[in-house]
């Protein structure tokens, strides 16, 4: 609109500045200004813009500096209103400290900006920002202890909390603008340090730059004079109000100032000022209310959409190609010719511009291969060329759009137009096409379809002709497809036409005929398919692809620092609206060429739901086992962990990209031909196998193993362990069958009858051991022998690896040996093999000292029987003790308390219980119904013991004896103390029963 104002600005006299955007700096504006006044104003330039020797780093120091002097708050001579938040917080010490000036890139940022951003600038508006805050307080960890005042330290915590706030916003992709509006009352002091640095920036700009704000208005006031006494106006005509950032306070006063040209009394009369501007409505929604109100008229071409700027002219494809054309058109005729066309038009609106493509002897050729609009030749794109360009630019580049018409004259006709050398060289298009206006996602490099790659490297060999033609695919073509179609009559590769080919001396790499009769692939919706994210923008209807995950979406991480209390900021696309397929391709592209991959629990989730439809019986691993190693919290792709732990890590091979890309085309590519399903599935396949590999070496590497490919086996040593408990609990004899055995270790285990506590400790302790293990090493059996169908079980088992190993333990009562490396398992297997382990090293002796225990129990009891019978010997033994107890009631009277309880608790057991231990006592020597011969039968044998009565008769029996010693010494005091006093009768009657009582002859 500003250039058109100036094409047609029909009033000669006026003196007419144009000030583009250039290369979007202040120099370059005040250059401008300079080149395109009146020579006799040259002079006046000379004490503006003296540009700082310094490099941009010096000159970066340098703002910062001037940034901390001004944030005195004794500066300025006319307070600004925040020098009490200055005086509390002292923020000109953080920025003055050298640490902070060397590591905070936030001046040098705004620098750049000013600067022109090397030509890249699209407008952004050069202002500190929460996330030139957030930089800032990271910048903060570097200093030492003591740095800072007090008072500064105090606004550095309160930043650095702040910091956490703004940094999981950024990390869902936040406008710092936005969020600034969103979080404010969250991050007062990082709102209150951004407003102060805004509030000096142009000061300090202006002292780097060495341009003043007087100069500037001294400069306009001294042109206005001289054309107001020629009568003369002066037209202002700026592209872009922020290439003037720094001095943009000033020069809106400039502007605006004195237009009608009413000077005081005792000024020079000046010329009147038009000043036409252009703004994105951001800028406009920030002027002050005093020059909105001295603006005369305004022309809106586009709205704020989400902060940044929309045109609407631009919105329909149509609008957009006709206007793309226009230039077209014009580029192709004389200057002379427009020239001539502008002073006609002045007279004849309705005259239409000058048009090559109307006489040229190739207008209908060139119109059948790239089309046209109202008869303008779109040479050399085409309508769907430019509607990938303008698809391709960056909606969203520092808050800037780069889908305005300055941004397509930049980002697409200008670096394509300005290379004809390229066209005529049989070099277009070449890398300069893709310059930084182009979305990453959306270059060659990315987008092109993997079997449309293979297609292109098999069949072109240089590698540079293969990066010309990936480009014209990615632009001319649809760089999603690789069929060979008819299109129009003719051959075309990926929607491209094979005319368009041999227009840009490409070779024609598709076949030679089309693929247009054969079946399309009808997707099929995904396995487990979860609910479709859900979108966090309810302005936004973007249509959701089917979902194989569980949502794509950002998860930000938790920082070090704790969090202030704020709601979980919402996800923002700052993106054009990309498929779903689109998405995931684009991550998978950039992990596999090295970069780190974005929504990595989500790939890892996608990974792990593949690994499942492996068979791991193929590779000699129950499915189980299987489930229980590689677990979704192990499958990680690369990059996507830093953790130390042994996981199952697919590397960024090109297989693995093609596997997943292939697996995610077929369930959400709804546009595959039957042969790009074909060239998907093979690549699916390819990775699944390989797969396989990679999941046998990691197994490998967490089982055990004997030697390469022998791996250890968690069904033998689980099964094993569990025998020997239940043989050792009496639950189950070894003499048992193959089949008692496995119900007996698959079923829940039943109430133990060898008596356990009565055993020996080596016995005791391995059952205390297994104790706490044997429920879960029981359940992870039965998983492991399970047969399984589909998502269900069967009930049947595989016991061929449990039987086996019940068959050798029954023969041997040895557990198989384990290897010496326990690898890195889960713990039930861990435990598992920890406890084979013990056992192949304890066994000898749990039945040695069994063995030895009963024997020693055995021999003690009978000795003091003195070849009497257990009741007969416990019975005489109650009648001595209740006699003597009788005639002497304070003798030994706590011992003989206890006789009598555990007497009472046994007496009832004697008969039975006591003869079936006599027959166990009579049985222990003999040679064949002893201890057996072989370890198995021993443990089953040792087990049968009654160790139980054993125990308690022999514990009846020794308390028995020792309290008879005792009361034998208390008769013999009675007797000396009694010095033959006491009667006959009495002593011959406590004779006998004490002699009764230890078996020395009759009564």
């Amino acid at each position: 609109m500003v250039r058109w104002l100036s094409v047609n600005w029909s009033v000669d006299t006026d003196i007419k500045l144009l000030l583009r955007r250039a290369d979007g700096s202040l120099e370059g504006a005040l250059r401008q200004l300079k080149d395109r006044l009146p020579a006799e104003f040259g002079k006046l330039f000379d004490n503006i813009g003296q540009r700082q020797r310094a490099n941009l780093g010096g000159r970066a120091n340098v703002f910062a500096a001037t940034l901390a002097a001004t944030l005195e708050p004794t500066h300025f001579e006319k307070p600004i209103g925040d020098e009490k938040w200055c005086a509390d917080f002292a923020p000109g010490d953080i920025l003055a400290n050298p640490v902070i000036r060397r590591t905070w890139k936030g001046p040098s940022r705004i620098l750049n900006l000013l600067e022109g951003a090397g030509g890249e600038r699209n407008s952004a508006t050069a202002s500190f920002d929460l996330y030139d805050i957030e930089d800032l307080a990271n910048a903060c960890d570097r200093l030492t202890a003591g740095a800072l005042s007090y008072r500064s330290q105090q606004l550095v915590s309160r930043l650095q909390r702040e910091a956490e706030t703004i940094q999981r916003y950024r990390e869902q992709q936040w406008r710092a603008d936005e969020l600034a509006i969103e979080v404010a009352t969250f991050v007062p002091n990082s709102v209150a340090l951004i407003k102060a640095l805004n509030d000096r920036r142009n000061e300090a700009i202006r002292n780097v730059l060495g341009v003043s704000a007087d100069s500037l208005k001294t400069l306009f006031r001294s042109v206005r004079e001289a054309l107001g006494g020629r009568g003369q106006r002066l037209v202002l005509l700026l592209e872009d109000i922020t290439s003037w950032e720094g001095l943009d306070d000033s020069l809106l006063d400039v502007l605006v100032d004195n237009a009608e040209a009413h000077g005081g009394d005792s000024q020079k009369a000046i010329c009147p000022i038009i000043s036409i501007v252009g703004v994105t409505p951001d800028f406009y929604d920030k002027l002050p209310g005093n020059i909105r109100q001295r603006i005369t008229h305004e022309i809106k071409l586009g709205t704020a959409n989400g902060g940044l700027q929309d045109v609407a002219t631009l919105r329909d494809p149509r609008n957009r190609r006709v206007f793309m054309a226009r230039y077209l058109a014009s580029v192709r005729v004389s200057l002379s010719a427009l020239e001539q066309w502008r002073d006609e038009f002045r007279r004849k609106p309705s005259l239409p511009p000058p048009n090559a493509c109307t006489g040229c002897e190739r207008k209908e050729q060139c119109f059948q291969v790239f089309g046209d609009e109202d008869g303008i030749g779109l040479f050399p794109f085409t309508a769907h060329a430019l509607d990938r360009f303008f698809d391709g630019l960056k909606e969203n580049d520092n808050g800037q759009t780069w889908r305005t018409p300055r941004g397509i004259l930049q980002g697409i006709l200008n670096v394509n137009l300005n290379q004809p050398e390229a066209l005529s060289e049989s070099r277009f298009p070449d890398p300069l096409i893709e310059r930084s206006a182009i979305r990453e996602d959306r270059r060659s490099d990315r987008v092109i379809s993997n079997r449309l790659d293979r297609l292109i490297v098999n069949r072109i060999e240089d590698a540079g002709e293969q990066a010309r033609m990936r480009r014209f695919l990615a632009y001319w073509g649809n760089p999603a497809r690789a069929d060979t179609i008819e299109v129009d009559g003719e051959l075309a590769l990926a929607g491209a036409k094979r005319r368009l080919f041999e227009a840009f001396a490409l070779p024609w790499i598709g076949d030679e005929t089309a693929d247009n009769g054969k079946a399309a692939y009808k997707p099929l919706d995904p396995p487990n398919e979860q609910p479709a994210p859900v979108v966090p923008d309810e302005q936004e209807d973007e249509t959701i692809e089917p979902n194989i995950d569980s949502g794509l979406t950002r998860s930000p991480q938790l920082p070090a620092r704790p969090r202030p209390s704020v709601a979980p900021p919402k996800p923002r696309r700052l993106t054009s609206t990309r498929t779903e397929l689109e998405r995931h391709q684009h991550e998978l592209r950039n992990w596999s060429s090295g970069e780190g991959i974005e929504n990595p629990s989500a790939w890892n989730k996608i990974l792990f739901e593949l690994l499942q439809h492996v068979d791991s019986r193929r590779f000699g691993i129950q499915p189980y086992l299987f489930e229980r190693l590689v677990t979704q919290d192990m499958v990680k792709l690369q990059g996507s962990t830093a953790g130390s732990r042994q996981y199952l890590v697919v590397d960024a091979e090109p297989w693995v990209r093609d596997g997943l890309e292939g697996y995610l085309s077929l369930k959400l590519d709804r546009g595959l031909s039957a042969q790009e399903a074909d060239f998907h599935r093979r690549n699916l396949l390819r990775m699944m196998r390989r797969f396989e590999k990679l999941i046998v070496s990691y197994i490998e590497s967490r089982i055990p193993t004997f030697s390469p490919g022998e791996r250890w086996s968690p069904i033998v040593s689980i099964a094993q362990v569990l025998v020997v408990r239940a043989w050792l609990r009496g639950t189950l004899a070894p003499e048992a069958s193959t089949l008692e055995h496995l119900r007996a270790i698959l079923s829940d285990e039943p109430d133990p009858t060898s008596d356990p506590k009565s055993r020996s400790a080596p016995w005791q302790d391995w059952l205390s051991t297994t104790d706490k293990w044997h429920d879960r090493l029981r359940s992870e059996l039965r998983g492991l022998v399970t047969l399984s169908i589909g998502e269900g079980s069967s009930g049947l088992i595989d016991a061929s690896e449990v039987i086996a190993a019940i068959e050798r333990i029954r023969a041997t009562g040895k557990v198989d040996a384990v290897p010496q490396e326990e690898g890195n398992m889960p713990d039930i297997l861990e435990q598992a093999y920890e406890l084979t382990s013990a056992w192949k090293d304890k066994w000898v002796n749990v039945y040695r000292i069994e063995a030895s225990t009963l024997e020693g129990r055995v021999k003690s009891l009978l000795s003091r029987l003195r070849g009497n019978g257990i009741a007969q010997h416990m019975t005489r033994l109650d009648a001595a003790i209740t006699a003597v107890a009788d005639l002497l009631p304070g003798a030994a009277s706590e011992a003989v308390g206890k006789w009598k309880e555990t007497y009472s608790r046994l007496k009832n057991r004697l008969e039975t219980d006591g003869r079936a231990l006599e027959e166990f006592i009579v049985s222990f020597e003999d040679a064949e119904l002893g201890l057996p011969e072989g370890a198995a039968k021993r443990f089953g044998w040792m087990a049968r013991a009654p160790a139980k009565v054993l125990s308690d008769f022999l514990e009846l029996a020794n308390i028995g004896e020792k309290l008879i010693e005792d009361l034998y010494e208390h008769v013999n005091d009675c007797i000396r103390e009694a010095s033959g006093t006491a009667s006959l009768s009495d002593v011959k009657r406590a004779g006998l029963a004490l002699k009764a009582a230890t078996g020395d002859g009759d009564t």
